[in-house]
Formats: structure tokens, sequence, C-alpha cells
């Protein structure tokens, strides 16, 4: 009990110190509009040929969260994040293909967390990565001897397909616009383990990028795993850390920023 405490005094620490340190060094956003034209121009600069890639509405007409392009929520260490539309919308949307039809959750605070946040500029899900757990943490890739999906994207199941409307990050292309495979999978938050790979390569591979981070705004990826010999699927969202935070080379624990393991998909 007394471990327990300590890591628990521990965590709560590291989460200060990374605040203090992000807020200190962090453009001073206080609208969305600044904040979208600071992502952007960040984007046009270091990643060739993406001009206004974010704006007010996606693709699909949502209008974007302003209060969340300012100052997301407290999991993202109050960083901008870029969401659209309804979150119970998109929570829907995401169970779909689902063998778990669950689109809001209590958290450990008792406070109601939907499965989704809402769209990304492309229109894709954008999961809430403190929706609790469809499962205990006990159960996953590694208890249940499970192995991650190689190149997503390219998988025709239709529960991975919901999750993925639009390529615009993939590793060959960000290699011949960057000179890196893993521009944005390098930011990565507890990422998938490489003994789990099912197939070879490397962790941006396996890990689908839903959107891309920029200097002071957060990202999202999402990878999948079969396990039960290959005849259910699971997701996990992975957070990918703004590039400030690597500048200033803060790291974040698994523990400081939950991150969801979503609802399971029997395969056809």
């Amino acid at each position: 009990m007394k471990k327990y405490i300590i890591k628990i005094l521990i965590i709560s620490l590291l989460i200060q110190v990374i605040n203090i340190t992000v807020s200190a060094s962090s453009t001073n956003i206080k609208t969305a509009k600044e904040s979208l034209d600071i992502a952007n121009k960040f984007l046009e600069e270091n990643v060739l040929g993406f001009y206004g890639y974010y704006g007010e509405t996606n693709i699909n007409g949502d209008k974007i969260n302003e209060v969340l392009a300012v100052k997301g929520t407290p999991a993202f260490i109050d960083m901008p994040i870029f969401v659209y539309g309804s979150e119970e919308k998109a929570s829907i949307d995401a169970v779909k293909e689902a063998a778990i039809k669950v689109i809001k959750r209590p958290d450990k605070e008792g406070n109601s967390q939907y499965r989704c946040l809402g769209y990304t500029v492309n229109g894709d899900l954008f999961a809430n990565p403190v929706f609790p757990p469809d499962y205990p943490p006990t159960q996953n890739v590694k208890t249940l001897n499970g192995k991650w999906v190689k190149y997503p994207w390219e998988h025709k199941h239709p529960y991975i397909q919901q999750w993925i409307n639009r390529v615009d990050f993939k590793p060959d292309r960000l290699f011949r616009l960057t000179g890196r495979y893993d521009y944005f999978a390098a930011n990565i938050v507890d990422g998938p383990e490489s003994q789990y790979f099912s197939d070879g390569g490397s962790i941006e591979d396996y890990v689908h990028i839903i959107q891309p981070p920029t200097m002071h705004s957060w990202g999202l990826g999402i990878g999948f795993y079969f396990h039960n010999n290959g005849q259910n699927l699971r997701y996990k969202t992975f957070l990918l850390m703004p590039f400030e935070m690597l500048k200033k080379d803060i790291s974040v624990q698994a523990e400081s920023i939950p991150v969801g393991a979503g609802a399971e998909r029997k395969k056809f």
C-alpha cells in the first residue's frame, strides 16, 4: 500500500512538472483561429506539401471544437487538440461494427466520457484517450497472445476501416516529404511493443496516424491487434505528443496519460 501511495505521488509530481514546463514555454494561444494558424504553419514548414491542413470545419462540414483547439483536456496536459463535430455522433459511429455498443461510460472520478471526442479534419473518428477500456488492463496484447496488424490502412476488415477514411501520413509518403518514415510515429506515448508485431517492421508500420501532432498540439494514432487465434480484434489509441515536448525532452509516462483500449469485434 505504501509503495502504491508513493507511486501515485511521483506520478502527480510528474504531471505538475510537465504542466509547469510546457505552460512556461508554449505559445500563449487565445483563439481557435490562432491555434489553427500556428499548427498549419508548422506543417507547412516541416511537412512539405501540407498547406492549410487544419480548417475551422472538416471535410464533412463539422465545426471545430473551439474550446479544445485553444486548450485541450487534462488528458492532453491542457495543450490544443483539433476535433470536429459531436462527441455523441462520433461515438455512435465508432461502435457500428463493434461487439460492445457502449458509447459513454464514467471514468474513475465519475465523470461521463464519450468513446470519441469527435472527428478529425478528414472525418476519421478521434478516439477519447480517457474513455475507460472495455476490458481490464490485464487483458492486453501480451496476455491475450495477440499480434499487432501491420499496415492497418491496407487491411480490409470493416472494423478497422471504420476508423480509417483517408491516409495522408503513410510512412513512405512521410519519408518523401520529411526524410523520416517515423516523423510522427516517433512522438508516440507508450507505443506498441515490437515483440508483438505480426510481421517485422517498425512502429510506424503498425500505427495509423489519425491526426498529426504539431509544435504545440497533440496528435492521435491507432493500432489494432488480433487475438484468440485471429478470431477477435481490438484497437488501442496512442497519443502523439507535441514536438515542443520532444524539443524540451519532456517524458510522459503511460500512467500519467491514460490511453483507451476499445471495443472488440469478432473476425468474419
